[in-house]
């Protein structure tokens, strides 16, 4: 491929050079509004960027000038942000900034372009760069733009787009922005690099060298996605957690050398997709960023593949019309056999061993015990098998008299797995839930699991799982068991097939560590994750925008998703964004000025602060009374460094001491000291406790 056509390839966390194949057999939704018929005598659309519900791309005008577009799909408004006869490459979005290199004045000539933004709510468009230069590739993260100068080893320009500083950010080519991190290639080694905007730290990523080189990336603030390219073997696919400071990359493919090689991969929320020869055929690869597992999508001809948002592929036909297929609902499980990861590395999470194929749905074959009852809307409880098991329905569940059924039941297959492929131990038999109507309000099911080993002693890793038939997979629903002796409760909020089941999750980093416990009972209710394998990395240092995730994870908040941001450094691609938004929903985060610094080192009086809005953000949280400030401020007095405590943050940091959730070292609480993962694991484990979630 000529670096002509590589360069207008440059989109990276979600993009597209102009593929013509599809996915055939997978059910699609409509995500698009259907253009004008001119559209399908149009030329042809190419260099698709998307983020959210915003796509952009560049579409020749009547004169076969290429220009601007942008289509909002939420309500189908389609702009065309260009008018000039200048060259345009590159456009690029997220959120509801969008970017592009442009010709301008330049002659067509010259080797100098420019850089324009346009704000896609409001349409105010401007050129960013201050001087000329031969520049190019553009991206935004919402907050700031990136974009590098080709010269030399290239040179790396920032700009923040609500004070209009640029900053010269060293060597690097083909920067991508995303999350606050700038990742690019490195100018002289062949690898990649990772720049902090906020701290200015760099870091390498990939170390290559010889006949090894990185031949293009895309980065969606958490994963990198590279293609590597030797000169005398050929070229395979590695992926690389940038969170985890001590992942290795992964072989997605082994080094395949000859045949026709292809430029397409797009990288979303948890999926990222590829496109290679396989076999001398084309083909179209996805990944799962929790489990590295890799397996093929069923191809069809005649579409343009435009990128990743969300989970969701989108590609278009001939009329240009959008469409999408879920990569989580793809009904093609099977993982690529040839996509082990190589001797030597570490395997991720959920590659130890293979699951196979999906079970095959069957439904559930009711074994006897079963108990039907007419609830009203007054509620009522329905209880089967001597008390083995109890749905206790509130009052306003079914507006009207309603048949619910409790029934004992069992699924002819045996195997039973997550939807990462992790197997499950059932503790006991299944319940089918059955009602006639809706719930409109959450009912409470409690199950009784046996009184015997290994159920008793891990008792607080046990929970109640949902089975979704379709995917023949369980989804974790909750797992409270502390409530009630030798019971495990949950809401559930549908009619279904229920089980009390054991998620073992153990790590090889913390046998004997003293914060073993509460990251297997974490890591059993789906809380916190292992980094790149069966580790854990206790002493890894958490950011504010991970500690919020596993804020929200264990409080059962629904991530938030929106065009509009509450924090400005928190696009709507980055990763953290629907975390950040669920807990600043909830009141548990307030940022500063308008800022979140989710990517800072999260403090022990920022975690503190935290805490305590999650519990005030419950029941039975309840505001503290002025007496009782006093008193929490005696707490502190037998902290040698309570002094250095912040103003705002000393009614919180007391209460959660007062409340046992942290405690100090020594005589010293260490409040600007940043938080570990296990000490975040250990205060998750006991606000748990605290909430009475355990």
């Amino acid at each position: 491929m000529r670096f002509g056509q590589k360069r207008k390839f440059a989109q990276a966390v979600i993009t597209v050079c102009a593929a013509v194949f599809l996915l055939g057999g997978l059910v699609s939704s409509s995500l698009g509004v259907r253009q004008a018929s001119a559209a399908a005598a149009n030329p042809g659309r190419t260099d698709y960027s998307v983020s959210g519900d915003r796509l952009v791309w560049l579409e020749p005008d009547a004169d076969g000038v290429k220009q601007v577009h942008a289509l909002n799909q939420r309500n189908g408004a389609n702009a065309v942000l260009t008018a000039g006869q200048s060259t345009k490459d590159a456009p690029y979005v997220n959120g509801a900034v969008a970017v592009w290199a442009d010709k301008g004045s330049e002659p067509e000539a010259s080797l100098h372009w420019d850089i324009y933004t346009a704000d896609l709510e409001t349409g105010k468009q401007m050129k960013l760069n201050k001087q000329a230069g031969p520049y190019g590739n553009p991206t935004t993260d919402g907050v700031g733009v990136v974009w590098y100068e080709r010269k030399n080893y290239g040179s790396m320009i920032y700009h923040d787009l609500a004070t209009g500083v640029e900053a010269d950010l060293g060597e690097g080519r083909f920067p991508v922005l995303a999350g606050g991190n700038v990742v690019y290639k490195n100018a002289r080694d062949g690898g990649l690099s990772l720049l902090d905007v906020s701290s200015g730290v760099t870091r390498a990523l990939v170390s290559l060298g010889g006949a090894n080189a990185v031949d293009w990336f895309v980065f969606n603030g958490s994963h990198v996605l590279y293609k590597q390219k030797n000169s005398a073997t050929g070229s395979k696919y590695v992926l690389l957690n940038i969170k985890d400071l001590t992942a290795q990359p992964v072989d997605l493919t082994g080094m395949k050398a000859g045949g026709t090689e292809y430029a397409f991969m797009s990288i979303g929320e948890d999926q990222a997709v590829f496109q290679e020869e396989d076999n001398g055929a084309v083909t179209l690869k996805q990944v799962d960023l929790t489990t590295y597992a890799v397996k093929p999508l069923p191809i069809d001809a005649g579409v343009k593949l435009i990128g990743i948002s969300g989970n969701k592929l989108l590609y278009s036909k001939k009329d240009d019309y959008i469409e999408s297929v879920d990569l989580k609902e793809n009904p093609n499980p099977t993982p690529d056999p040839g996509t082990t990861p190589s001797p030597g590395e570490t395997p991720h999470p959920g590659t130890d061993s293979n699951p196979g194929p999906a079970p095959e749905a069957k439904a559930p074959v009711i074994t006897g015990a079963k108990v039907t009852q007419a609830i009203g809307s007054a509620g009522g409880t329905l209880t089967a098998l001597n008390g083995w098991a109890r749905l206790e329905i509130s009052a306003g569940t079914f507006p009207d008299n309603t048949t619910v059924s409790l029934a004992q039941a069992e699924l002819e297959t045996k195997q039973l797995l997550d939807a990462s492929g992790k197997t499950l131990l059932k503790a006991g038999s299944a319940w089918q839930v059955q009602a006639g109507a809706p719930f409109l309000i959450p009912a409470k099911l409690a199950v009784r699991y046996p009184q015997e080993e290994p159920w008793t002693s891990k008792r607080e890793k046990l929970g109640i799982y949902s089975y979704n038939p379709d995917k023949g997979i369980w989804s974790y629903i909750g797992g409270v068991t502390a409530a009630e002796d030798g019971f495990v409760q949950a809401k559930i909020s549908a009619s279904g097939l229920y089980a009390v089941m054991l998620r073992e999750a153990q790590f090889t980093d913390i046998s004997g560590h003293w914060a073993q416990q509460a990251v297997e009972v974490l890591a059993a209710r789906g809380i916190v994750n292992g980094m790149n394998g069966t580790v854990y990395a206790p002493k890894a240092i958490l950011t504010r925008a991970e500690f919020t995730k596993l804020l929200t994870a264990a409080l059962g908040l629904q991530p938030v998703r929106t065009d509009k941001p509450t924090f400005r450094d928190v696009s709507a691609a980055n990763w953290s964004c629907p975390y950040v938004e669920a807990a600043a929903a909830a009141g548990i985060v307030t940022g500063d000025a308008g800022l979140f610094h989710g990517n800072d080192p999260l403090t022990r009086e920022q975690m503190m602060v935290m805490l305590m809005r999650a519990v005030d953000s419950t029941a039975i949280g309840n505001p503290a009374s002025a007496a009782d400030s006093v008193k929490l401020q005696a707490v502190l007095s037998g902290f040698k460094d309570n002094g250095s405590i912040s103003r705002w943050a000393r009614e919180s940091v007391a209460a959660a001491v007062d409340k046992k959730l942290v405690q100090g070292s020594g005589q010293l609480l260490k409040p600007k000291d940043s938080s570990t993962r296990a000490e975040a694991a250990v205060i998750m484990y006991k606000l748990l406790a605290e909430l009475k979630l355990l």
